[in-house]
């Protein structure tokens, strides 16, 4: 066992290391190292097993470490090399540069479940064929040109997309891309993990033709295709239908087929503070559930035949029911990773079963997890994987699945004959007991992990999932899915959830302890993990008590090895954030932390409040603001101030908001309304040897707000540091050419700063040769969304910056813009992103070339088309 345990080890880290890098190496470089390590592992295995061989000693004795030593390289090197090897081929899969924002024809299947999205819909597509495009020989469509798409379709007449269907369309394609902060979500691993290589949007009618999207054929082209996604398009549409209490009926959906995004955003909020978000997805108990429940019916019922249980066991044919069931309710469930991870192992168990073989658990567990990155070697950057596989290897090796020895864990359990039963009572304490030791154990193991993953956890999760587990897994999952037999079941389960969520809310409410944890140095965040997982298992207290050091650097974190270490008094950090087409901006000094604007709301589930800034606070081991500034009223700046109010503590609202604006009275985190400060010109403070200062609107322009644009009562904040000779920051919101030049004619010299966010994104409206002339900035930070509608930054005033020799960067292709005054010279790493317009500041840093992925870079089809195109053109 222990040779197949190492192996199974250094598979996952070679698997690891490899989608952990930033650039791949050339496609032979992985074909020719494929071939060697697989040549160089079968020759040592063969080796083995010779007199003549490698190693010379008889096959029961202990191998040496040198031979394993080298049998582990072996397939450490091949896992690194066939991974990189896949990962060239789909990255070899674009759409070419040139053709990148034009419609292009194209007959695509459509997969998957489509998701309802403002206005439209968002469904994933497999290329059929390329039609032919002027200029573009058909081959090279077909060999390069991206086989799965990501379309978003708008409202139109007719039926939406169905998966299986077949649909003519005119797209407008681009390569998949995502935000780029310290502690941000990877948008675009999704998209590279399902083969998706170009996203983009259904035209609505094509030039001179009309419809541009119509139906060829409600087949797909075998008749397997689509069929599950056809039920579960079906039963999600019966859910809703049924349901009338759309809270309730997403939780059904989510259930049942896996429909996260049906689930409310408040509901999401509400189980992550209770911990219990690990219910509400498709979990590797939910699976197993269905198959145990299956089992019984089963096994009940094959039993009531004696010619079949002389032909079939009865156990026999259970274990394989189950097995099928669960397989069944994984795909129906969307066939996540905690599913895999489950029917994997259920496999696995089943086919050692059937050939009269046992293995420990242990290389169950193992071989499961290397089988599930050779099918799909990505997952393993997934917090789903390590949080499936963390939790059931602590309940296997802690003996709570019923017995350790010998793989019985995976047996239906059977009452033996001649035992006394116990009275109800002491069956129902006894698994009460076994509950709570199982929760207990859950959590010690997990909340690590939940830390350095999510940077952060629920203490409250331990009483609320002692309700939630079994409310759940007996109660409302059951009745997710019978509800697709007889519909009635769904009335139970929206009882049921309504009095389960009234519950919960109130015990977050009593209880509301969130654990917190900045982004942790890989080491002290693979102790902490390990020692977590070691907390589980039946050591001594003695041992136990020796671990708990290893978590003091979670809490108790250096402030040297933060991510993004604080600055000393009298200097200041800032982080212009990459919120797409909108304006974020964290100020940072010793003890004290301003938010200026919150970035912009999409829809109503998408807001750059949750989606960037919280997660970025919890990476910075931020827990409070002292102050959130709103410029002005527009969404894309205030779009995500309301889940920020309502998840982080904040001491002051400062913004040119007026009185009948939802924020002023939005309830903080202590239920009361934020003290509300209106910006004026002339307000000044110190924090920590740090000078701030506002400088527009001025008392006059409140009285005339009702005749100006929301634009011109932006709030214009002044930021310097009272040492390395004055370094400043100005902050301008959207102010336009008029108060440009107000500002100018008020005091020039004041204006004067290291660091200008552009005002208004870079519009032409802004901007001014005599604003910049004014501020003198050695370093410009645009905040725009990549490809936005408004053409932002615009061409003419880049020109103007470069005409002034101004060095400005933009964030689609820097990502998160970093500065301190601490830092007098920019870090630029060696990278292929480095060097994209936009991208190589003077000053600061920008994340993205420094922490990408290689998801994350052009293609070599888009290289190739880059090389030689003008600057013009470029960012």
């Amino acid at each position: 066992m222990g040779v197949w345990l190492v192996w199974a080890g250094a598979w996952l880290l070679g698997v690891f290391w490899q989608t952990g890098a930033g650039v791949l190496q050339p496609a032979w470089v992985y074909a020719w190292s494929t071939g060697v390590a697989g040549a160089a592992l079968l020759a040592l295995i063969w080796g083995r097993r010779r007199p003549w061989g490698v190693v010379r000693m008889p096959w029961r004795r202990r191998l040496p470490w040198a031979w394993l030593a080298m049998s582990a390289l072996a397939v450490l090197v091949l896992a690194w090399s066939s991974t990189g090897w896949r990962a060239c081929s789909r990255m070899h899969e674009a759409v070419p540069d040139a053709w990148a924002g034009k419609a292009v024809p194209v007959i695509v299947q459509v997969e998957g479940l489509p998701q309802a999205v403002p206005g439209g819909t968002l469904f994933d597509a497999r290329v059929v064929s390329w039609l032919p495009l002027e200029g573009v020989d058909a081959g090279v469509m077909a060999q390069d040109w991206p086989r799965h798409l990501s379309l978003r379709m708008t409202v139109q007449e007719g039926a939406l997309p169905v998966a299986g269907e077949r649909w003519q369309l005119l797209v407008q394609l681009h390569a998949p891309d995502g935000q780029s902060n310290p502690g941000g979500f990877d948008g675009t691993l999704a998209y590279f993990e399902r083969g998706v290589r170009a996203v983009g949007s259904v035209q609505g009618k094509a030039p001179g033709k009309g419809q541009a999207a119509h139906r060829i054929s409600d087949q797909a082209e075998w008749p397997w295709q689509g069929v599950m996604d056809r039920w579960r398009l079906r039963i999600r549409a019966l859910i809703f239908e049924h349901v009338p209490d759309r809270r309730a009926a997403g939780i059904l959906a989510g259930l049942s087929v896996g429909d996260q995004s049906a689930i409310e955003h408040e509901d999401w909020d509400l189980f992550r503070q209770a911990g219990i978000t690990h219910l509400v997805s498709i979990s590797g108990a939910h699976i197993a559930m269905f198959g145990w429940m299956a089992a019984l019916l089963v096994r009940r019922l094959w039993s009531l035949w004696p010619r079949g249980m002389h032909w079939w066991p009865a156990p026999d044919v259970a274990m394989w029911a189950a097995l099928c069931a669960s397989g069944l309710y994984a795909v129906l469930a969307g066939w996540g990773v905690p599913a895999q991870r489950t029917v994997w192992m259920m496999a696995l168990v089943c086919w050692l079963r059937a050939g009269g073989r046992r293995w420990p658990w242990p290389l169950v567990w193992a071989s499961s997890a290397v089988g599930l990155t050779v099918l799909d070697p990505w997952a393993l950057r997934q917090a789903g994987f390590w949080l499936s596989y963390v939790a059931v290897g602590v309940l296997l090796s802690s003996g709570m699945n019923g017995a350790r020895q010998g793989g019985h864990e995976h047996e239906v359990p059977t009452p033996a004959l001649g035992v006394r039963m116990q009275s109800w009572a002491a069956q129902a304490w006894g698994g009460l007991l076994t509950l709570v030791r199982i929760q207990c154990l859950i959590t010690l193991a997990l909340m690590p992990l939940s830390l350095v993953v999510f940077q952060q956890a629920s203490l409250s999760s331990l009483l609320v999932n002692l309700i939630a587990i079994p409310a759940f897994t007996i109660g409302i999952t059951p009745m997710a899915l019978l509800g697709a037999i007889w519909a009635p079941c769904w009335d139970a389960g929206v009882w049921m959830i309504n009095g389960l969520m009234g519950l919960v809310a109130s015990l977050v409410h009593w209880w509301p302890a969130m654990a917190s944890s900045p982004v942790l140095p890989w080491w002290v965040a693979l102790c902490g993990v390990v020692a977590g997982a070691a907390l589980a298992l039946p050591l001594s207290w003695r041992l136990r008590l020796g671990l708990l050091p290893f978590f003091v650097p979670m809490f108790c974190l250096p402030q040297g090895w933060h991510l993004l270490p604080a600055p000393r008094p009298g200097s200041f950090a800032l982080i212009a954030a990459d919120v797409g087409q909108g304006t974020a901006v964290l100020v940072r000094t010793a003890h004290h932390t301003l938010l200026f604007d919150t970035g912009p709301r999409i829809g109503e589930q998408l807001n750059a409040g949750d989606r960037t800034l919280l997660p970025l606070f919890r990476a910075l081991g931020v827990n409070q603001l002292d102050a959130l500034m709103i410029s002005h009223q527009d969404t894309d700046h205030v779009g995500g101030a309301a889940a920020i109010i309502g998840q982080m503590p904040v001491a002051k609202l400062i913004s040119s908001l007026d009185e009948a604006h939802a924020l002023r009275h939005q309830p903080g985190t202590d239920g009361a309304a934020l003290p509300h400060v209106a910006c004026q010109a002339g307000q000044q403070w110190e924090w920590d040897g740090v000078h701030f200062e506002v400088l527009h609107p001025w008392p006059q322009d409140y009285a005339s707000r009702s005749e100006r644009e929301p634009n011109a009562m932006s709030c214009v904040l002044k930021v310097s540091a009272s040492d390395q000779g004055r370094a400043s920051a100005l902050l301008t919101g959207d102010i336009e050419a008029d108060q440009e030049a107000a500002l100018v004619a008020q005091d020039a010299a004041r204006l004067h700063s290291t660091v200008l966010v552009a005002a208004h994104h870079g519009s032409q409206t802004s901007s001014t040769a005599g604003f910049l002339q004014a501020v003198q900035p050695e370093q410009v930070v645009v905040q725009v969304g990549r490809r936005n509608r408004y053409g932002h930054p615009s061409p003419p005033v880049l020109a103007r910056y470069e005409a002034m020799q101004l060095n400005w960067v933009a964030t689609p292709a820097c990502g998160a813009f970093v500065w301190s005054t601490d830092q007098e010279h920019a870090e630029l790493p060696e990278q292929a992103g480095a060097i994209q317009a936009g991208a190589a500041p003077r000053l600061g840093q920008c994340w993205r070339p420094g922490h990408h992925r290689y998801w994350d870079q052009p293609s070599p089809m888009q290289t190739r088309a880059l090389k030689g195109r003008p600057r013009s053109d470029e960012g």
